[in-house]
């Protein structure tokens, strides 16, 4: 596996003479994602029950929940495409930000698929904790409230470490992979990708003091970082997916 330093290398590199398209089109980006989780929203009032109540209610919350979580993951699906066809073929092309809706039954099987995945271990983790509310005053239990937050905080590291890089190398094998199926897919991404977790939390760490620096600029200087960021994150995971592309060629003199 090439080491960090040299993927981020690569990733300068990949965006040269495409800086200002890619700045551009993650404001365009973020835009679409803000418009559709607004309409969506939106939407979903309009379909309320006025007894706050309702079963109805519940229902159409969790559908927009639902519907807004897939809509904003096929355009991350898309940014990842965009970036892709920069590293692959030198073009940016705005249109390939909509590729995640190319092939839309089997991208948003994966996504449902996903969503439900966190969404059970969220619904266990918020049952736990309010069961111990219920049970446990919080003044007179502050020890024992002190080890169940390390707990949760060791529990959702593991769960991200474990899980956050198959995830986001789905968004990129999805905007290249029209023809495997859903289930097959996860199967296949988690098996590449598994064995890499260490080097992915190693390559964000690295971007760590470039997201201070965004802060610190009120939020500008992520039009340079997230580029830069995702340029490298799908440099990491082609190299993953399509290791012989990077091999080096043997010595023939050896």
């Amino acid at each position: 596996m090439i080491e960090n330093s040299k993927i981020m290398g690569m990733a300068s590199h990949a965006l040269k003479g495409f800086r200002l398209n890619a700045a551009g089109t993650s404001v365009f980006w973020g835009i679409l994602i803000a418009v559709s989780a607004f309409s969506i929203n939106l939407a979903s009032i309009l379909f309320m029950d006025s007894n706050e109540n309702s079963s109805r209610n519940y229902l159409v919350s969790f559908t927009a929940e639902m519907v807004q979580s897939i809509a904003v993951h096929m355009f991350i699906i898309g940014f990842y495409a965009y970036f892709y066809g920069i590293y692959k073929q030198k073009v940016a092309s705005f249109k390939k930000l909509f590729i995640g809706f190319k092939n839309f039954s089997r991208n948003a099987v994966v996504l449902i698929i996903g969503a439900l995945v966190m969404g059970f271990l969220s619904t266990i983790a918020e049952a736990t904790l309010q069961y111990c509310l219920d049970h446990y005053p919080i003044l007179e239990n502050i020890v024992f409230y002190i080890f169940l937050a390390i707990v949760y905080i060791s529990f959702l590291c593991l769960v991200a470490y474990k899980l956050y890089p198959t995830w986001l190398g789905l968004m990129l094998k999805m905007s290249m992979d029209n023809s495997t199926e859903a289930i097959s897919l996860i199967r296949e991404t988690y098996s590449q990708v598994s064995a890499y977790n260490n080097k992915f939390v190693g390559l964000y760490f690295r971007f760590l003091g470039w997201s201070i620096v965004g802060c610190l600029t009120f939020g500008i200087g992520f039009l340079w970082i997230l580029p830069y960021l995702t340029m490298a994150t799908v440099i990491f995971f082609d190299i993953i997916f399509y290791p012989e592309d990077y091999a080096v060629p043997e010595d023939p003199a050896t």
